[in-house]
């Protein structure tokens, strides 16, 4: 959650990149984030699919259950809440006082996380769609929060070389604009909060996530493109235009990808587009962000019923045809000899995930 002090570009780049950085949270919200904790070897299972099937469970998902096991899903009030305490310890340790920005007991949002709910499955899509303009997670009413910076009153008593200490402690150096985003973000309290609560292993010798990521995504495009799974996809199609939605080309996989996102993405980005543009100009990134976030929030009001009424019939038609217990057996096969060929890579990312949970709860 890395923010630069002082004022922003007032005009269109600054806006411009604040609408797509929510855009692109849309989008990046479908992603999930493995846990931290190393699990027995994988043992293929059961899991329930969006009507409630039993479902085969390939070799390579029971391994990302077990490393998620017991592992809580925070939403994004949750993260910042944790965020905050972490930077107000380590400014501690700098010789400053901090006090944590408290969002928590200003913002009321229901969110996924709240309710226990799986992205895919029937109950997630009636109480949020496909998570692009529900704010699932509660990000957008998080950042639309407006409220005052508690520590402002203590920076302004500081002398001017101790406000810049201050600065420094927080954000690390000064970065030029052309170097935001390629530099280290642990550099200062805030990017090392980040680092430490957030940020994954890095690529070793035994594996390199940004690969196995790459990698994986080709193994499950492959199964979606399977002979058996385009029969199953025809009849998607078909369905979804029974359902008053036409035009529908691919369903994707677990209401993350496809047609119906794509769609929804489009008119989430137009429709944000046209409300950030009626906002009035921001002077500092930190109000980009927030009015960025306003906005997403009025077209929530707008697309919200839409997305979830599409959700629905896509988990249904994935249901009623056979697609979803299609998909699910294909990709079992697909996994069991792509697991096969990579254990050892997932095998060492585990361990390095739970070397990682361990020195922070040390």
């Amino acid at each position: 959650m890395r923010t630069a002090p002082g004022t922003g570009d007032r005009g269109g780049r600054v806006r411009g990149a604040a609408v797509r950085a929510v855009t692109a949270l849309a989008t990046v919200a479908a992603l999930g984030v493995a846990g931290c904790s190393a699990g027995s070897d994988p043992d293929p299972t059961a899991s329930a699919g969006p009507a409630g099937d039993e479902l085969p469970l390939g070799d390579l998902d029971a391994f990302w259950e077990g490393l998620r096991a017991g592992e809580p899903v925070s939403d994004a009030i949750t993260q910042h809440t944790q965020l905050q305490e972490a930077i107000a310890a380590c400014m501690a340790e700098q010789g400053f006082e901090y006090t944590p920005v408290d969002v928590e007991s200003r913002v009321d949002v229901t969110t996924a996380a709240d309710l226990g709910l799986e992205r895919g499955t029937r109950e997630y899509a009636a109480q949020f769609g496909y998570g692009i303009s529900t704010d699932d997670m509660g990000y957008y009413a998080m950042t639309a929060d407006t409220a005052a910076d508690p520590n402002v009153e203590y920076v302004a008593s500081l002398s001017a070389a101790a406000q810049d200490a201050y600065t420094t402690a927080l954000y690390g150096r000064p970065v030029p604009v052309e170097e935001m985003g390629a530099t280290d973000a642990g550099e200062g309290c805030e990017g090392r909060a980040v680092d430490e609560l957030l940020a994954g292993p890095e690529a070793t010798d035994a594996f390199d996530p940004m690969a196995l990521w790459e990698e994986e995504s080709a193994m499950r495009a492959a199964a979606r493109n399977d002979q058996r799974v385009a029969v199953e996809r025809d009849e998607w199609v078909a369905c979804m235009a029974d359902a008053g939605y036409p035009d529908m080309v691919e369903p994707g996989d677990g209401l993350l990808t496809g047609t119906p996102v794509e769609i929804l993405q489009a008119e989430f980005s137009e429709l944000l587009m046209a409300a950030q543009a009626e906002l009035p100009p921001a002077e500092t990134m930190d109000q980009v962000s927030a009015q960025a976030s306003q906005a997403a929030l009025a077209v929530k009001a707008q697309l919200a019923e839409k997305e979830i009424d599409m959700a629905v019939a896509d988990v249904d038609c994935r249901a009623t045809t056979g697609y979803t217990a299609v998909l699910a057996e294909v990709e079992a096969e697909y996994e069991a000899e792509y697991f096969a060929a990579h254990r050892a890579e997932y095998e060492a990312y585990a361990d390095a995930w739970a070397e990682l949970r361990a020195a922070r709860d040390s």
